[in-house]
């Protein structure tokens, strides 16, 4: 009785990772796997040339778990930099069981007026901790396999919008496909010599050849 307890809770667990993350897609730069949504329902992506690949997209909320995704997967082998989206304050450095090491950074208000927090899963390291402020392009970890849905070499990143009365809390997720630097879809890489004087977000790890902050 005790080892069918044991496997069913085993099956459960790897259902749950496999839900939050995916089964690893081979991809390379440039590419983004497909939404899995009406083409009405989601942004459409321009992905350069230079950037690395997403392999699972962002799904809205749905009735069941495994229609929902809140964030997006990024295809980048083990301890390629990871970096910070904006300019921000690290609010969260922990261990969870599910999505291994993780930061999340509150980087005030967007163009959009929203406050927005982003959210990095299965680091390998803390590089910064709580209550440190980062700025856009800084090295802030390592992508790793950390954490039970960390079944493959990669990067899960979210987008929250906060509660303005309380920064701590986060109301709703948001597609991050909306909130990059050079418009809606379209993915803007980080780098130094950039002008990104505003609050939407830059890709959070390396295009190829691309310098990122030390």
């Amino acid at each position: 009785m005790l080892n069918l307890s044991i496997r069913n809770a085993l099956v459960l667990l790897l259902t749950l990772a496999l839900n939050a993350c995916g089964i690893y897609e081979k991809y390379d730069y440039g590419k983004s796997a497909n939404s899995r949504l009406d083409d009405s329902l989601v942004t459409t992506v321009e992905m350069p040339v230079s950037a690395p690949s997403i392999s699972q997209r962002y799904r809205p909320q749905g009735p069941t778990a495994q229609s929902e995704r809140r964030g997006f997967d990024l295809l980048v082998p083990s301890r390629a930099p990871v970096l910070a989206a904006s300019d921000g304050l690290v609010s969260r450095s922990a261990l969870s069981f599910l999505f291994g090491n993780q930061l999340f950074i509150n980087h005030g208000r967007s163009a959009s007026a929203y406050r927005v927090q982003t959210r990095y899963f299965h680091l390998v390291e803390a590089l910064v901790g709580e209550g440190e402020k980062v700025r856009r392009g800084q090295l802030i970890d390592y992508s790793g396999m950390t954490g039970l849905a960390g079944i493959f070499p990669h990067l899960h990143f979210e987008v929250h919008q906060l509660n303005d009365d309380d920064p701590a809390l986060a109301i709703r997720d948001l597609d991050p496909q909306r909130c990059w630097f050079d418009g809606p879809g379209k993915i803007t890489c980080y780098h130094r010599a950039g002008d990104f004087s505003a609050r939407n977000l830059t890709y959070p790890v390396p295009c190829r050849g691309l310098e990122c902050q030390q």
